[in-house]
């Protein structure tokens, strides 16, 4: 279990570690899981080394992390990547994590786990959507569907499914990143976001930045997650606003647009495999992940 961003709350890892006991897992920790630095789970070395060398252990099938918050950039330059090609596995995490998982996928040509974390929704405990989802997941049980709630912009006639590779993670990151090395490459893909307690302004704001930036002018689709706050949100009297605030901010593509992915920051926060071929299925209102 590993801590590249923020500190974490001794209790609420202790909560999360017991989920991973009663799933089937035998965590373990990285140095650093209790340490804190101001914003982070140590400094930037020490949470470099501590990462290393939990990745080192060739006995891990997966890595998951404790929490986001904010850190993981500041030490992206300097991961080990041949460390982790070396010892490739399961990385399950989100939020402050996004960069790292698309590198994982970019880099390494992995399947990487936007998924729960351990002081997050192992901390307050997983439902059975989230449970079956992150257990499917790690075991490979694809292909496999998760449910859409409706379309901003339906799929043309002419072409009702989108295919692609699945990318995305939390809309903040993929702006922090632009103009960067680790910008993101979404060229081709079903992209999904979410993101959590951000204004309309700012949604809009970071959508517009994403599309100018030229990296949604080829993708398949995109489909939002979980926004989590009472001014946008996948409530039925939320939805106009919703769709005004999220179609306008890419209102210069034609892609099909989907929302209401069970993903995200506030729930529920089931498991998606960043870097698997998938399907946006409109006749089932459905994402089909593993099914290109």
């Amino acid at each position: 279990m590993a801590a590249l961003s923020g500190p974490v709350d001794p209790a609420r890892l202790e909560a999360g570690l017991a989920s991973l006991r009663r799933l089937g897992f035998e965590p373990v920790l990285a140095a650093n899981v209790l340490s804190r630095d101001g914003l982070f789970a140590g400094g930037d070395a020490e949470r470099l080394a501590a990462f290393h060398r939990l990745a080192a252990d060739p006995d891990l099938a997966a890595i998951f992390f404790t929490r986001g918050g904010h850190g993981l950039m500041r030490v992206l330059p300097a991961l080990d990547w041949d460390l982790l090609r070396r010892r490739p596995r399961a990385y399950v995490g989100y939020s402050d994590l996004t960069p790292f998982l698309l590198e994982l996928v970019r880099r390494l040509g992995l399947v990487s786990f936007h998924g729960p974390l351990v002081a997050g929704e192992l901390a307050r405990g997983l439902d059975p959507g989230e449970e079956e989802s992150l257990l499917g997941a790690l075991a490979g049980r694809y292909p496999a569907a998760q449910p859409l709630a409706g379309w901003v912009r339906e799929p043309a006639p002419d072409a009702p499914d989108a295919r692609g590779v699945l990318l995305g993670g939390c809309l903040s990151l993929l702006t922090a990143t632009l103009g960067t090395p680790f910008a993101p490459d979404l060229e081709g893909g079903l992209v999904f976001w979410e993101d959590v307690n951000e204004p309309p302004h700012k949604v809009d704001r970071m959508l517009t930045h994403l599309g100018l930036s030229g990296n949604l002018a080829n993708i398949a689709g995109m489909i939002v997650g979980q926004l989590g706050n009472g001014q946008i949100g996948s409530g039925p009297g939320q939805a106009p606003d919703w769709r005004a605030v999220v179609g306008g901010g890419v209102a210069g593509f034609s892609w099909p647009l989907a929302w209401g992915l069970p993903s995200g920051h506030s729930g529920p926060n089931w498991t998606l495999p960043v870097g698997l071929p998938a399907r946006l299925d409109a006749g089932g209102r459905r994402l089909v992940l593993g099914e290109g």
